[in-house]
């Protein structure tokens, strides 16, 4: 796909450049538990659909994964929770080597290219949630 996947719709691409940018310009500013979420799972699905997963996760894959499925858990995507539970679980293995762990990530990319769950949709409306939360506290201020 591309160094430039801009995801199905416009938002996840939209959402997943201004958290970046967020989080590279003010460092001082803490990200909301909730668009710490959302950027996790925005990065997890972009790295997936561009054929960088392993390379995303590196240098601690089984962390990177935990907090996948803690950003997916949020979102609702029991399909993609479940692949990553698996994963994780196999990642936790005490005598797996690089290879074991390549495979076990090369098998995961392939099983989310096969999910059920529709990503794209929980990501932009886990977007939309936050952005009328926001909305919504700013009118109260």
């Amino acid at each position: 796909m591309g160094d430039t996947w801009r995801g199905i719709y416009p938002i996840t691409s939209f959402v997943l450049e201004a958290l970046t940018r967020k989080r590279a310009s003010a460092p001082q500013e803490h990200l909301s538990e909730a668009e710490l979420t959302l950027l996790a799972a925005a990065e997890f699905w972009a790295a997936a659909a561009r054929g960088t997963l392993e390379s995303y996760l590196q240098p601690e894959p089984l962390a990177q994964l935990r907090i996948a499925k803690q950003a997916f858990t949020g979102l609702g995507a029991v399909r993609v929770v479940s692949l990553l539970r698996v994963a994780v679980d196999a990642l936790s293995q005490r005598s797996i080597g690089p290879q074991d762990t390549h495979d076990i990530i090369l098998h995961l990319d392939e099983r989310l290219a096969r999910t059920d769950d529709n990503v794209e949709d929980l990501i932009a409306r886990y977007a939309g949630n936050i952005a009328n939360e926001s909305a919504q506290y700013a009118t109260m201020l």
